[in-house]
């Protein structure tokens, strides 16, 4: 029994020795923890709003930064988030024990319209808090929003598509604004320029007939208003036509062994607007099989193209994978399939020396 209250009392005793800290009000640091002296990196504020900024002006903002720490600050990177629109001009680098620098922000807001949130990373030899990340935000106001600015049509090859995109006019103006007949550097396509709200919404129709193989691949539109803030009103159009049939891979090619077989994923992708059908697929070779997995119907098919184990070659015609389809340009599909040469010692004898290499 005695021995028993003696390990009590050790263990008591133990544990008020390491309680000790705590109880006489000393704060203990953690292992690893980092030194409580140094340079401290503390903003004023974190996030800041511009409020609603005109996308003509470019703004700019200086987060204040003050070092709480004992020994000096160095501000060693600011990255902006949108290198495109965000420029981190020159800031101070080196901020003493107790005072204040400054990071200025600049953004330039051409291009975005609405709510725009943009970030800045901030680094420092703080050595608790080494990065910082600083937010902006701003409502873009354009004075005539045109959305989207940018339309893009991919007609299939050979086919009359007659696609239109619509693209949406809205003035912000006080005043009614009015638009002059659209002009297009490309007579292919057709506009037509509709009013919904008058003075205030338009909507422009752009149609490519789809058939004109010799277009340009990007055409100008232009369309000019009365409003001496924004005279003029720029649209451009992309045209990028797709062939009608991807055959993805062009060819098949066999791995040097097939001791363990080999199977083979084709891929048939139809861009055309008329469904497609994949039939009869098949390989010129005895015990090769094919199946035909329509992924998307009419638009995409996949064929499992599956050789046996330990497949030769037992004729001199080449090797082929044979599609039929219902396009009207390419009834036939051939697919040519080779096989992987394997160097031997012999042939590796042959290949020709590199030439050395002079100092």
């Amino acid at each position: 029994m005695r021995h028993t209250f003696k390990i009590a009392g050790a263990l008591i005793t133990m544990v008020l020795i390491a309680d000790a800290p705590r109880v006489l009000g000393q704060a203990q640091a953690p292992a690893g923890a980092a030194n409580p002296d140094g340079p401290r990196m503390k903003f004023s504020e974190t996030v800041f709003d511009f409020g609603k900024i005109k996308s003509s002006e470019p703004v700019r903002h200086e987060f204040i930064v003050t070092n709480v720490g004992t020994t000096t600050l160095d501000i060693v990177a600011v990255q902006p988030g949108c290198p495109g629109c965000t420029t981190a001009l020159p800031w101070d680098r080196q901020i003493e024990p107790g005072k204040t620098g400054k990071i200025p922000i600049q953004f330039n807001p051409h291009g975005f319209s609405g709510p725009v949130s943009k970030y800045v990373t901030v680094s420092s030899t703080d050595p608790v808090q080494g990065s910082q990340m600083l937010q902006f935000r701003a409502n873009v106001w354009q004075p005539i929003e045109v959305q989207p600015a940018y339309v893009y049509f991919m007609p299939a090859e050979g086919e009359e598509t007659n696609e239109t995109k619509v693209v949406r006019i809205v003035s912000n103006l006080e005043e009614p604004v009015t638009l002059a007949p659209p002009e297009c550097s490309n007579p292919a396509l057709k506009l037509e320029l509709k009013t919904i709200q008058p003075g205030k919404e338009f909507a422009l129709h752009v149609t490519h007939p789809g058939s004109v193989s010799n277009a340009s691949p990007q055409a100008q539109i232009t369309i000019g208003t009365s409003s001496t803030n924004v005279p003029i009103i720029k649209v451009t159009a992309h045209i990028m036509p797709q062939p009608a049939l991807v055959i993805s891979p062009l060819q098949i090619t066999l791995p040097a062994s097939l001791a363990a077989g080999h199977r083979h994923t084709q891929m048939i992708r139809n861009n055309s607007r008329t469904l497609l059908k994949v039939t009869e697929a098949s390989v010129n070779a005895e015990d090769v099989t094919v199946q035909i997995n329509e992924s998307q119907p009419g638009k995409l098919f996949l064929l499992m193209v599956n050789f046996p184990a330990n497949f030769r070659k037992h004729s001199d015609q080449p090797l082929e994978l044979t599609v039929k389809t219902t396009n009207p340009k390419r009834p036939v599909i051939k697919i040519p399939i080779i096989e992987a040469t394997t160097l031997t010692p012999a042939s590796l004898q042959r290949l020709p020396t590199p030439p050395a290499v002079t100092k």
